[in-house]
Order: structure tokens, then C-alpha cells, then sequence
């Protein structure tokens, strides 16, 4: 018995209005639902990227979802999207054209990555495909 990959991300901020239209308009992934004050689901690719308003959510008994989220301070979190190596220089160039700012870029082995933050101080990693040891 194995798992066969992770299904959603979640993050939190209490800028739902902000981080949707960064990941929308910015980064192009699609909306999938959104619940004004308490969520913004996001599809990236075959994957979801939930972001849960902590104030809403760690109290909200009357959710389909069960009470959680950020404990105050909320953390950052890091989390990477994997893009295609033949489409890198492209990418960089509309985070740049976007005004976001690149943190930092990393080549390991074949592998390529940029570092930029979300309006929550998230630390957002586009990373070329195949870097890590798993099926695509």
C-alpha cells in the first residue's frame, strides 16, 4: 500500500481577496470555488492549492470542513509548483513583467528553480520537472 502523490496544498492568510488575484492573474492557476472571508480553491495543474482564511476557519464549527488553521503568528509556508524546463526563461520573464520580486534562482543538478513570495509572505517555488525522485 502506497500513496500516489499529494492532491491539495493548503495555506493560509486573512488576504483572500489579494493572494487569489495574485495566483489567478499573476501565476494563471484557475478557481475552482470560494467562499468570500473564508476560502479561495485553486487548481495548478493536477494538483489544488487551498487558502483558508485562519480567522474564519479555526472557529467555524458549522463548515463541512473540520476547525483549523494558522496559529497566531501565522507561519509561512513554502511550497513549489513544477513547471516545464523548456518554459523557464518564460516564466521568469512574466514574474518579472508582474513586478515580483525573484528571490533567488538555484540549479541542481538538471534541475531549476525560482524563489518568489506571495502577498502573504509565502515562499513560492516554480521548479522544472523532474527534480525529485517521483512519477509525473
Amino acid at each position: 500500500m502506497k500513496f500516489t502523490k499529494i492532491v491539495e496544498t493548503c495555506i493560509y492568510s486573512n488576504k483572500l481577496k489579494e493572494m487569489k488575484n495574485f495566483y489567478i492573474n499573476n501565476l494563471g492557476l484557475e478557481i475552482v470555488s470560494e467562499e468570500n472571508g473564508r476560502h479561495v480553491f485553486l487548481k495548478a495543474g493536477k494538483s489544488m492549492l487551498l487558502i483558508f482564511n485562519p480567522e474564519s476557519t479555526l472557529s467555524d464549527s458549522n463548515s463541512v470542513f473540520p476547525v483549523h488553521g494558522a496559529i497566531t503568528p501565522p507561519s509561512i509556508v513554502h511550497f513549489a509548483l513544477e513547471i516545464n524546463m523548456e518554459d523557464y526563461e518564460k516564466w521568469k520573464d512574466l514574474l518579472q513583467r508582474n513586478q515580483i520580486n525573484i528571490e533567488k534562482e538555484l540549479k541542481i543538478g538538471n534541475s531549476k528553480s525560482i524563489y518568489f513570495r506571495d502577498p502573504s509572505g509565502n515562499v513560492v517555488e516554480l521548479i522544472t520537472a523532474n527534480a525529485w525522485p517521483v512519477d509525473n
